[in-house]
């Protein structure tokens, strides 16, 4: 199965220009950023804390469990989740890892290591087979029992997954914490919610509150709607937008009726590039029964972006917010 490819992200023209120029204008300035409020799972119980050029190791974290992982070597790291797999580049230890899962498609240098399966399918014997010395995991990783299995033989950190915009920024640290450069982790993290604080300030003042879905797409069986418990909609009431999806009592995300979609009349949908795709592209998704009498048939305000961009809420959550504005309130 071959990875997502991380371009073709389609764009309003000089989206990228736009939102550029704001997000420097915003973040302008000498002061530095304060720490993200939010609190993240992970916390440090032994290790250095002081800036650091190489890790500092052994280190001994509580994970997303509550489980203390002594963490001895970062030589050989595989991230078993896309979005944990940008941090460690991100960090600047993307030299380290040695496989990832199917979902890592960014940067490209993650994109072409060696893969080991999919975050919520995986099989040991693929990944044991790269000889790691670290495995970091979201708390979405799957089977169990895999999870078990690698867990007694490779120290494993679990990542908490956080459905607020302090939760990229948590992650980060998480990460940061159990690679041994908490120092790096906290100028990222900072850097990061410093990026997203700054995107929500480019809501046009008095704009009115589009109605948008935010759609996972599979081919025309598979299509369900995002809600509140996922990371998108917090990005979009972010955005100062209506949630469709909180609108019909969804959790997280579930399957969407033609009915439901058709009684909440959505403005504009959120979609990723490769489920625009699997549908045939944007005429086809607009003649969806579900769709082709709601709004943004009209206007085709469909708006796709990369899977993992879409969905990570890593360290480019405050830039992909930044250009969800920019798209949702252009004229």
């Amino acid at each position: 199965m071959a990875k997502r490819t991380p371009t073709n992200r389609r764009r309003t023209i000089g989206v990228a220009l736009l939102v550029g120029a704001l997000l420097l204008g915003a973040c302008g300035g000498d002061e530095a950023p304060g720490a993200a409020t939010g609190t993240t799972s992970i916390v440090v119980v032994s290790g250095a804390t002081a800036p650091e050029t190489e890790p500092r190791l052994p280190v001994t974290v509580s994970d997303a469990n509550g489980r203390a992982v002594t963490v001895n070597s970062v030589e050989r790291i595989i991230p078993l989740d896309g979005d944990v797999a940008e941090i460690v580049f991100a960090l600047g230890l993307g030299d380290r890892v040695v496989a990832t899962d199917l979902s890592a498609t960014y940067p490209p240098e993650a994109d072409a290591k060696p893969e080991i399966g999919y975050q919520r399918s995986l099989s040991p014997e693929p990944i044991l087979a790269f000889s790691p010395t670290l495995l970091l995991a979201t708390t979405s990783a799957g089977p169990t029992d895999v999870i078990e299995q690698l867990r007694a033989t490779v120290p494993l950190v679990l990542i908490a997954e956080q459905d607020t915009l302090d939760g990229p920024a948590a992650k980060i640290r998480a990460v940061a914490a159990a690679l041994g450069v908490p120092a790096r982790g906290e100028a990222l993290a900072r850097t990061t919610q410093a990026q997203i604080d700054a995107a929500k300030a480019l809501i046009p003042a008095g704009a009115p509150k589009p109605r948008v879905a935010a759609l996972y797409l599979r081919g025309e069986r598979v299509q369900q709607i995002f809600g509140p418990g996922s990371g998108i909609h917090a990005v979009l009431v972010a955005a100062g937008v209506v949630d469709v999806g909180e609108l019909l009592g969804v959790k997280d995300n579930q399957a969407i009726t033609t009915e439901a979609l058709l009684r909440e009349q959505p403005q504009i949908v959120v979609v990723t590039t490769t489920g625009l795709e699997s549908v045939g592209g944007i005429d086809k998704l607009l003649a969806f029964p579900s769709l082709s009498r709601t709004p943004v048939a009209t206007t085709r305000r469909v708006l796709a972006y990369e899977d993992q961009y879409l969905y990570g809420f890593g360290p480019r959550t405050g830039q992909l917010l930044a250009e969800l504005i920019a798209a949702i309130y252009a004229p």
